[in-house]
């Protein structure tokens, strides 16, 4: 019987494993979303079409933009609610630059109160870019 459970749940696990992502190639860029604790980054638009990912496919050498959904909580103190509950918030966030092939890169965003903030760093650490706020609200 344990055994059948111990397969049993070995195989559910091993379905929810994710795929490795394949080595990425010279002529090509690859860009990580980093959101914060308690947050939802997903890819929106690679110049200006829209993407059906939660992330974007590697990109081609050159410059790009890259739109994100960053849907993040923000506090609601005082609110029908109550004091201690939080919501959430959604803001489409831009950042643009020229990629260079065989390069990873992390798009960071984190929330300042009830904006959001982003930055793109290289495969280094150094800061590229900061990103802007395109715009947040309902619908988006």
């Amino acid at each position: 019987m344990i055994r059948y459970v111990l397969l049993t749940s070995a195989v559910l696990l091993g379905a929810c494993a994710q795929t490795p992502l394949p080595p990425l190639t010279e002529s090509q860029a690859r860009v990580e979303l980093d959101g914060d604790v308690g947050s939802t980054v997903r890819a929106y638009r690679l110049d200006g079409t829209p993407q059906w990912h939660l992330r974007f496919d590697d990109l081609s050498a050159g410059p790009h933009e890259l739109q994100v959904r960053y849907e993040f909580e923000i506090p609601t103190g005082g609110s029908v609610q109550g004091v201690f509950s939080s919501g959430r918030r959604t803001c489409i966030m831009a950042v643009s630059h020229a990629f260079e092939g065989g390069q990873h890169y992390r798009f960071a965003l984190a929330r300042r109160g009830w904006r959001p903030a982003g930055w793109l760093y290289d495969q280094s650490g150094n800061l590229l870019a900061r990103a802007s706020e395109v715009r947040c609200g309902p619908g988006v």
